[in-house]
């Protein structure tokens, strides 16, 4: 293929490939720290038909905070235009605003508050449900039934559908999974999503599907694409994150003697344990569409270019957080981008917050320490939102 001398050059080039690394697959953290400490804050890889990286905070944030040239438009790299819509995900201002301003209520923290009795109840029902045997594969016994059984409550997905719902997700994340089969995955969970806006529309319950059918927007109820595109986001984001938060959240406790001390002695530095994890275990990776020629940190980049932005570089940079590699508590501020930056910080940060704190106080409460099981191979999934996907661990029950 000839090339074109009239193509604007894009340097520094530093190859990464943020789907298929094989490094990814077994030391996920490690080698985004290894990308930050050896590549440029701004670069091009050639993986995925070409794109820009950015491996340092000032980079991160000037692309997450300024949607007028850094579009959501597309939520993945390479581009796909054929991707549904995420509503309020992937839109820009202005846009963005009303939808993101009729969501926010139900998520805002003296929304969420109420809902912690049920947590606690989920999370001691299936804490004691392997109490007793002393080991448990984390992430299918607990990390994922935890928090998404919560979700599919609130939401008012069917929880006898948990199992599907969650392997659809997993599977929908696969960086290794062929574009035809995420397309196909798509269309399952589209239909999943309008049977259950047609059941909530024919018969309100008490959840949050039935509130976004029949409550009203700018004088209008929100049509059917509209509901479905709701929908998309919160079912990827429901059924995944928080799962990911916790396995690598347990995976570092049981590592560290003395953190899981102060979690079991000290139940009120839980939220700090929170925050700090998610810092410096963040594993999530958004693209940003480039809408016009600019620059980020002083490096040329184009219109319609795609810009990676590994949220991990925010709670890893220096001039941010003092010896960002350790995980520690006594730090003034605990700034970390774990829960996105700018317009499109994770509108269920309050949940995400509650549900792993309730979930870390019960456990040190029923199982307190505890170990990962010896000789276990780690494999982790890559792509934009990265996962640990299994997690064999070990205690003695208690009597």
């Amino acid at each position: 293929m000839p090339i074109d001398a009239s193509a604007p050059l894009r340097e520094p080039v530093h190859e990464f490939d943020y789907l298929r690394e094989p490094a990814l697959a077994e030391d996920l953290h490690g080698t985004y720290w290894k990308l930050k400490e050896t590549a440029p804050p701004v670069f091009w890889t050639n993986a995925n038909g070409g794109h820009w990286v950015v491996t340092s905070a000032d980079a991160a944030i000037e692309v997450l905070r300024h949607p007028d040239r850094f579009s959501s438009k597309f939520l993945s790299i390479p581009p796909n235009p054929n991707q549904p819509r995420m509503i309020p995900e992937s839109l820009d201002p202005p846009e963005h605003r009303p939808y993101r301003q009729l969501l926010r209520p139900y998520f805002e923290s003296k929304a969420i508050e109420p809902l912690e009795p049920r947590i606690r109840e989920w999370a001691e029902r299936l804490i004691d449900a392997v109490a007793a045997d002393g080991k448990c594969e984390f992430v299918d016994a607990l990390g994922s039934r935890f928090p998404v059984s919560v979700f599919m409550e609130m939401f008012g997905f069917p929880l006898d559908q948990f199992d599907f719902f969650r392997a659809t997700v997993v599977e929908y994340f696969n960086a290794q999974v062929e574009e035809q089969r995420r397309m196909e995955l798509t269309m399952q969970i589209l239909g999943t999503l309008t049977q259950l806006i047609e059941a909530r529309r024919a018969e309100p319950k008490d959840d949050l599907v039935s509130t976004l059918v029949h409550i009203d927007f700018e004088g209008r109820k929100l049509n059917q694409d509209e509901l479905i595109s709701i929908g998309f986001l919160m079912f990827l984001a429901g059924l995944d994150t928080v799962v990911n938060a916790l396995a690598f959240g347990m995976r570092h406790l049981a590592g560290d003697e003395a953190l899981r001390t102060r979690m079991i002695e000290d139940p009120a530095a839980i939220p700090a344990i929170v925050e700090e994890l998610m810092r410096r275990y963040t594993f999530v990776s958004t693209p940003r569409y480039i809408t016009q020629d600019t620059e980020i940190t002083g490096t040329r980049v184009y219109a319609g270019d795609s810009v990676l932005v590994p949220l991990h570089m925010v709670g890893w940079d220096e001039k941010l957080t003092s010896c960002p590699a350790e995980v520690r508590l006594d730090r003034p501020h605990c700034r970390h981008a774990g829960f996105g930056s700018g317009i499109h910080t994770c509108l269920g940060i309050h949940l995400a917050r509650l549900e792993m704190a309730v979930f870390y106080e019960t456990w040190a409460k029923k199982i307190g320490h505890f170990r990962m099981t010896e000789g276990q191979p780690l494999h982790f999934r890559g792509g934009s939102v990265q996962a640990l996907e299994a997690l064999h661990l070990e205690w003695e029950p208690q009597k």
